[in-house]
């Protein structure tokens, strides 16, 4: 609906307003210099994954066999499918947060399985409980999908709920695919731990890593897995058959991309810390909304009840009126109605002059 008109202020996608460092593109320039440009094993390239073990042991405290425990996909949707292919029959349920990232629930659904979704409840942050995960766990049940932070909420887990979590994953007999597309983005004074480095998680965890966020590469369509030998060698059978394997060029992309330097990364994370105190801030500010600071990710997820209309219709009066564009949080799940997502993945300037015209419109339609 926003397509083609004037004056628009977008903040909707999820898309870091970064170019692709020049190191990474430079070598995949390289890489195409050098014929790059040929078939690759259908996990990808050694090497490539050898980089992306060597990452894992450095930052994330799990250690992974590159040739069985990693595989290369077409971005982080890529491990999504392919992990639902590779572990989910017709009639297994699968949990899932909801509000959360629209494809965990589709994923389940071309497999045959059944979306089980387990709300995130503002007043604990957006952050899962393990208790809300327990009341759903059935004997059918398969499948843990946790994405920290979240999209949309930018909700983040403590270590201590990630560990409850855990048990319940261990004690009933189920895997956790771990979605961290948002890796980087935590804003807390936490040091992040990764599901698959807790204790007894290794071999019941899929990792999800994407570079379209950290290295703002979402064009790239790069990411990779990791987890049990077992089922890394049946996802990366399945991906023979989708796509054969993600670009060779892109591979040497994101191998450039971990072992290079990291400062991309960091000014990223400090830009998008600062724009989210900006646009909290704002927010809080605006009579009718309700937000508590996000912990991660770089989205805000405000509670916009207090306007008396559905999310959808609010988001469509905003663009018809405001011009300003967001995403109605039931697109998001049935537990998104009453909100909306704000992406603070763009200029300043931007989130700013959204502000103003927000603070302008909202508080009289109140009145």
């Amino acid at each position: 609906m926003a397509f083609g008109r004037k004056n628009v202020l977008d903040m909707t996608v999820g898309l870091p307003d970064f170019e692709t460092p020049s190191f990474i593109i430079e070598a995949a320039k390289k890489a195409m210099d050098d014929g790059f440009t040929k078939y690759t094993h259908n996990a990808g390239l050694l090497e490539v994954r050898e980089s992306l073990a060597r990452k894992l042991k450095r930052e994330n405290n799990i250690v992974a066999d590159p040739k069985t425990e990693i595989l290369c996909t077409v971005g982080g949707m890529g491990t999504l499918v392919l992990t639902n292919m590779a572990l989910v029959n017709p009639g297994d349920e699968v949990i899932y947060p909801d509000p959360g990232f629209v494809s965990h629930r589709s994923h389940v659904l071309l497999t045959g399985g059944k979306p089980v979704p387990v709300q995130l409840k503002k007043e604990n942050g957006f952050g899962v409980r393990a208790e809300d995960i327990e009341a759903l766990i059935t004997d059918k049940t398969k499948l843990l999908v946790l994405n920290h932070p979240n999209n949309p909420t930018g909700g983040v887990l403590s270590r201590k709920e990630m560990e409850r979590i855990a048990d319940l994953a261990i004690q009933h007999d189920f895997v956790v695919l771990s979605d961290e597309a948002y890796e980087k983005f935590h804003y807390g004074e936490e040091n992040p731990r990764l599901f698959g480095a807790l204790p007894g998680m290794k071999e019941r965890t899929i990792t999800l890593f994407s570079f379209s966020k950290t290295y703002a590469m979402t064009g790239w369509r790069i990411g990779f897995s990791t987890g049990p030998a077992e089922i890394i060698h049946a996802m990366t059978m399945l991906q023979e058959h989708f796509v054969s394997h993600p670009t060779s060029i892109s591979q040497k992309a994101a191998q450039a991309a971990v072992d290079g330097p990291q400062d991309c990364v960091k000014e990223m994370h400090d830009t998008f810390k600062k724009r989210r105190n900006i646009i909290t801030k704002g927010l809080q500010s605006i009579e009718g909304i309700e937000l508590d600071r996000p912990g991660g990710a770089f989205y805000v997820f405000p509670d916009i009840s207090a306007y008396g209309l559905k999310s959808f219709d609010l988001a469509k009066k905003l663009l018809d009126d405001t011009g300003v564009v967001t995403v109605h949080g039931s697109g998001f799940g049935q537990y998104g109605e009453g909100f909306l997502r704000f992406c603070y993945a763009v200029a300043t300037k931007r989130i700013e002059n959204a502000l103003q015209r927000l603070d302008t419109y909202l508080p009289k339609l109140l009145k």
